[in-house]
């Protein structure tokens, strides 16, 4: 069951400025007069010549930005994104990348009636390495919960899979945020296909004091369909 972890999607937005050409001054009238001519030709009065208005260059327009992947959920306001990935025809690759996060969420749901059935998956900023916690949750209570925090030890917790939603996820496919890029990614496996889920990402931070987290703040609702995927 176990997937390695693919590099993970960026996506970036590219602002194009254009500038406007300086406006060009109008020349002035021109005359010549031939050094021969005499008294008479000098008292001919001069035929004047009339300026010829020259258009000034036209501004570049700003270039039009990039549609997103419609496998994002962006939250503008907040730099959270969440990116769904396909993996095969039962996995996804999912991102929630914010850089001034300091704990991340990924939530798995079901829908309808169902949607009180849930796998919650957080990763939190620790002083020494971050913690990594995956909780099921059935009917709304919590029936258990995994540590993963030490996936790199062969002894440490592998993974699981959610009774109800029949949704696994392993330690092995986890990329934790790094150098400051605030990028989680979770590769998540379905064991079947014949209900609808979705997909919620979420941030907090640390608004007050170190360790403390603010309240969460989540994107909107990613639909995994049954079959979408295939």
């Amino acid at each position: 069951m176990s997937h390695r972890l693919a590099a993970a999607f960026v996506v970036a937005t590219i602002a194009v400025s254009a500038c406007a050409g300086a406006p060009s001054g109008s020349p002035g009238p021109t005359s010549a007069s031939s050094p021969s001519a005499g008294p008479a030709a000098a008292a001919t009065p001069r035929s004047s010549q009339t300026p010829v208005a020259r258009p000034s260059p036209a501004a570049t327009p700003p270039a039009a930005s990039g549609v997103p992947d419609a496998g994002n959920v962006d939250e503008p306001q907040s730099g959270r994104v969440l990116s769904i990935e396909t993996v095969d025809a039962m996995s996804v690759r999912a991102t929630i990348e914010d850089s001034d996060a300091r704990a991340w969420r990924l939530v798995v749901a079901g829908v309808g009636v169902r949607a009180v059935d849930r796998l919650e998956i957080v990763v939190e900023t620790g002083d020494v390495a971050p913690s990594i916690t995956a909780t099921e949750i059935h009917d709304g209570r919590i029936v258990g919960v995994m540590d993963l925090s030490g996936f790199g030890d062969p002894t440490a917790a592998a993974g699981g899979c959610h009774a109800t939603l029949h949704v696994c996820i392993d330690s092995d496919v986890f990329r934790l945020p790094t150098d400051g890029d605030g990028r989680l990614t979770v590769t998540l496996t379905r064991m079947d296909d014949t209900s609808p889920l979705t997909i919620v990402g979420g941030t907090a931070g640390w608004p007050g004091e170190p360790f403390i987290l603010g309240p969460w703040n989540d994107t909107e609702a990613f639909p995994w369909d049954a079959g979408a995927a295939s």
